[in-house]
């Protein structure tokens, strides 16, 4: 049992404040109560099929809590269950209609579409779990296509058929009155809570004839008529219904902590009932919980489904985001707090730009110990650190030079060499090797997304200058635009040009150039700026203008900045 020297007698400031902390210590007093020396973190997920950032929610919060609890030096366990033995419900989008035939048998027994695994479940079980290994989560996985015909639970599902009376009865008080036809009694005799598959067509399209204590027996609408044993060392095929398996693994399993989505803790919901049967029929208790919110695409759609087709994966929000930044999407929120994910080109630009400052807020000691907290748990966890760029660049800057140099390493190589020089970096690895390493997985991430831009938001610069569009200038742009030639080379940096650029506007109209903006300045800027724009890449917008500068150099910029 742990007791009150098991935990560390002051904690950080942060953990104090955090949820991941609160829910660590109302684990640590359930396993008081429970008497459990493991504190197994328990989370679950049916490959129906695509695992979207969803049903990431429920792994991500089961993983956070059991790494605060071994930072806390206690015994904690990530424990996954794969419910790949629930069956093949309908067949989602994409997958082909003929795969209706297998409507009705374990997900595990139905062929994976494309034929390189081993199974349809299989094939969505390895995407996710390639996903959280780059996510940096472990997790002891286990799967129930092999532990039900292994005959793991055949006890705890003899105990339920011998007291399915008791089970019907305790469903029953959680179920809306009024919504069955059939008289209780009818009902409570024929229940069973156990579900065969077929050993003819291998689907659970049966019905349960009854119960003697070791086999039970079942119809099937096939036209089979057959049972199986559950005697201990027997290896049936079949499963506890959802209800019933899901607090029979809670008391197997020891579990702990569960998180669970909000509909599985509705009043009537599957969790209240399973806080009651645990209790009679396996005389454990319900584990410690935390109650997590949908995840939900951005435009206002619905909650996340596998079977609807088409939802953002781990795998794919990994091709643009850095693995600490996924982490920190759901390690910054309450369970409770449902968000969306916004994968657009602006949206993943700005994501970047925020995440950056709160790295260097931290790197530069100017963070809270709230703040600091949360960034460790994003970066690094019990079994080292979390994948992410050892020279982590704007990406701004970095999807810029993609675009503009169509994905060419050595020129982003070299552009990024003159930035670095110009900002005094003195750390820069002496080959473009070394350097692009030092940018990954940023790099690719910023190729991926450049590549997935639709074409009216890619950048073509012009190859020579536009005499066309400077006769359309009036004579103070024109002036504008000599002035920033000639201001521009004195600071070749980021922050340079984008003082310079705003500050030509504002010199034009007789104001300093650190003046603040006003509406009409903003106004004059637009103006400017377009006139730019038409020079450079004859659109009216693009790229913010210093990093378009930037990554063109001083020399290029010049020439189609200057009339010949």
């Amino acid at each position: 049992m742990l007791s009150s020297p098991d935990l560390p007698e002051t904690r950080d400031p942060a953990s104090e404040a955090s949820w991941i902390a609160r829910t660590a210590d109302a684990v640590v007093e359930h396993a008081k109560q429970t008497g459990a020396t493991t504190l197994v973190c328990a989370s679950g997920i049916s490959p129906s099929g695509e695992i979207h950032l969803g049903n990431l929610r429920e792994a991500m919060t089961a993983h956070l809590i059991a790494e605060e609890l071994l930072a806390r030096g206690l015994d904690a366990i990530h424990h996954h269950s794969w419910d790949d033995y629930d069956r093949f419900r309908k067949v989602p989008a994409g997958v082909p209609k003929q795969w209706a035939e297998h409507v009705g048998k374990p997900l595990a027994a139905v062929p994976d579409p494309d034929g390189r695994e081993e199974s349809y479940a299989v094939r969505h079980m390895t995407r996710f779990t390639d996903a959280l290994d780059r996510l940096g989560i472990r997790m002891r996985e286990v799967r129930q296509s092999v532990a039900y015909p292994a005959g793991a639970y055949n006890e705890r599902i003899r105990v339920a058929l011998d007291r399915r009376g008791e089970i019907f009865d305790i469903l029953e008080t959680f179920q809306t009155e009024g919504r069955h036809e059939t008289p209780v009694e009818e009902r409570r005799a024929a229940y069973y809570p156990y579900k065969p598959y077929c050993e003819v067509c291998g689907k659970d399209s049966t019905e349960v004839t009854g119960w003697d204590g070791d086999t039970v027996g079942y119809t099937c609408r096939c036209g089979h008529t057959g049972g199986h044993s559950l005697a201990d060392g027997s290896h049936p095929s079949g499963k506890l219904v959802w209800k019933v398996d899901w607090p029979m693994r809670w008391a197997f399993e020891g579990v702990q902590f569960e998180p669970a989505g909000e509909d599985h803790h509705a009043p009537t919901s599957s969790f209240a009932s399973g806080r009651v049967i645990v209790r009679e029929l396996y005389a454990a208790q319900a584990p410690s919980t935390a109650v997590y919110s949908f995840v939900r695409p951005a435009g206002g759609g619905g909650k996340l489904s596998s079977s609807a087709g088409g939802a953002a994966t781990p795998g794919s929000i990994l091709d643009i985001l850095e693995p600490p930044m996924v982490r920190w999407l759901y390690a910054r929120r309450l369970p409770a707090n449902g968000f969306t994910i916004d994968l657009s080109p602006s949206a993943i630009v700005r994501l970047y730009d925020e995440w950056d400052r709160y790295r260097a807020k931290v790197v530069a000691g100017r963070a809270s110990a709230v703040e600091a907290h949360l960034y460790e748990l994003c970066v690094r966890t019990h079994a080292g650190s979390v994948e992410q760029s050892a020279r982590p660049v704007s990406f701004r800057l970095l999807s810029a030079l993609v675009d503009l140099t169509a994905g060419n390493t050595a020129q982003i190589a070299r552009l990024l060499r003159e930035q670095l020089a110009a900002e005094g970096a003195g750390d820069v690895p002496a080959t473009d090797a070394e350097l692009l390493a030092q940018l990954e997985p940023r790099l690719s991430n910023a190729i991926r997304y450049t590549e997935a831009l639709p074409d009216t938001d890619r950048t073509l610069v012009r190859t020579e200058f536009h005499a066309a569009a400077w006769q359309d200038l009036d004579p103070e742009t024109r002036g504008g635009v000599a002035l920033l030639v000639e201001r521009m080379v004195t600071d070749w940096t980021l922050p340079g040009l984008t003082t310079t650029v705003y500050a030509i506007p504002k010199l034009l109209a007789g104001l300093p150039a650190d003046a603040d903006p006003t509406p009409e300045l903003k106004k004059q800027q637009r103006t400017f700026f377009k006139a730019l724009y038409q020079l450079l890449v004859s659109r009216d917008t693009g790229p913010r203008l210093p990093t378009l500068l930037l990554s063109l150099g001083p020399d290029r910029a010049r020439t189609l900045l200057t009339p010949s």
